[in-house]
C-alpha cells in the first residue's frame, strides 16, 4: 500500500499483510494523487505544491527522482501497458508525459483550462481529460500527440469513468451536480461525429469521483 501524507510531505509504504508501515519516504510538497505501474515496480506521486512528481522504487523503498512537471499536478493516469504516465497540471492548462522506465519527462501539451482528471483507453491510444475550467472533455490521441476532439459537458467536470466496453464515457460535473454520458460510435454520413451526448443524469451536490463496475445503456423501443 502507498499512502501520500500531504501534511508532512512524505509517502508511507505499508505492508498490507502485516498491516504495518515498512517505510516513510520524504518526497515533495503536498503529495496527493498516486499511480502504481501494472507490474508493481514503481509508484509515482503528484506533488501539487511543488510542480513535481516523485518516482519511488517499490522493491527497494527508495526515492528514485523528483520530476519537474507543470503547475499544480493533481492527477496521474498510467497507460495500461505501463510505458507512460500522464500528469494533469491544473494551473498550467496542460499535461506532462513521463517515460516510466527512464523517469524522463517527454513533453508537455496544452489540453484545456484546468485539467482535473485523465483516463487512458485499454488499447493505450486515447486519453480523456476533464477540463474543470472550460467545461469540456478533451480527447487526446496519444500516438498523434494532439487533441482531436473537445466534448462539451456540464459545469466544472471532474471525475471520469469508462464503461467496460469503453463505448461510454461518464463525466462527473461538480458544480452542476450531474453526470454527462457520452457515447463513442462509428461515424457515418448522417452522424459524422465519433462522439454523441446521450444524457445528463442529476446526482448529489458537488460529485467528485466515480467508479464503474458494469452497466448497460437501454435502447428505446421506439
Amino acid at each position: 500500500m502507498v499512502i501520500s501524507n500531504r501534511g508532512d510531505n512524505t509517502v508511507s509504504l505499508m505492508d498490507a499483510e502485516k498491516i504495518k508501515v515498512r517505510s516513510t519516504i520524504p518526497v515533495c510538497q503536498q503529495p496527493e494523487d498516486i499511480a502504481i505501474l501494472p507490474d508493481n515496480s514503481k509508484a509515482f506521486v503528484a506533488c501539487a505544491g511543488s510542480a513535481q512528481v516523485a518516482s519511488i522504487d517499490l522493491k527497494s523503498d527508495k526515492l528514485l527522482a523528483l520530476l519537474d512537471v507543470g503547475k499544480t499536478p493533481v492527477n496521474l493516469a498510467v497507460k495500461p501497458d505501463g510505458g507512460e504516465l500522464i500528469v494533469c497540471n491544473f494551473d498550467s492548462n496542460n499535461i506532462s508525459i513521463i517515460e516510466t522506465t527512464t523517469n524522463e519527462v517527454g513533453g508537455s501539451y496544452l489540453i484545456g483550462t484546468r485539467p482535473a482528471r485523465g483516463i487512458v483507453t485499454a488499447d493505450n491510444s486515447r486519453l480523456y481529460v476533464s477540463n474543470f475550467g472550460s467545461n469540456n472533455v478533451a480527447v487526446y490521441d496519444i500516438d498523434l500527440g494532439k487533441v482531436i476532439a473537445s466534448l462539451p459537458v456540464g459545469s466544472h467536470p471532474d471525475g471520469l469513468a469508462l464503461s467496460q466496453s469503453e463505448n461510454y464515457l461518464l463525466v462527473l460535473n461538480s458544480q452542476s451536480g450531474d453526470i454527462t454520458v457520452i457515447q463513442k460510435r462509428k461515424p457515418s454520413k448522417l452522424e459524422p461525429s465519433e462522439y454523441a451526448l446521450l444524457t445528463m443524469i442529476p446526482v448529489g451536490l458537488q460529485p467528485n469521483n466515480i467508479v464503474v463496475k458494469s452497466f448497460v445503456i437501454a435502447k428505446s423501443e421506439k
